[in-house]
């Protein structure tokens, strides 16, 4: 998967920007890591596939990715508000926010290895 080093870039910028100051404090309704990893992994999974959507109009692109925002909001049962409160929070916190990223970034790289082995005809041996 070519995007890995999107996902690797992001996730050391996040780093980059890390804040001494932990001020926010936890929503009530903050997702969990696990949760916050599982939906970052599929709208990064949704980013990549905007590439395939053969669009170049923006407006199209962008209404495309809203559409696959909103479904894997619907199929983690999570409204958009949780989500993004829960992502200004893990910003806030960025050794959190980190931990996260490295599991979504580990996740993808066995995702992108699992499908090179079944590209060369490997996978399950």
């Amino acid at each position: 998967m070519r995007y890995s080093y999107i996902f690797l870039s992001l996730y050391l910028l996040l780093g980059a920007c890390a804040s001494s100051e932990q001020s926010m404090e936890s929503p009530v309704d903050l997702l969990d890591k696990s949760t916050m990893a599982s939906i970052l992994i599929d709208l990064h999974l949704a980013e990549a596939k905007m590439s395939y959507t053969g669009s170049r109009n923006a407006d199209s692109i962008e209404i495309i990715y809203r559409n696959y925002e909103y479904s894997v909001f619907k199929d983690h049962n999570v409204t958009d508000s949780i989500y993004f409160r829960s992502y200004e929070y893990y910003l806030d916190h960025m050794a959190e926010m980190e931990q996260i990223y490295s599991a979504v970034v580990d996740s993808l790289s066995v995702m992108n290895s699992a499908e090179k082995a079944k590209d060369l005809g490997i996978a399950n041996r």
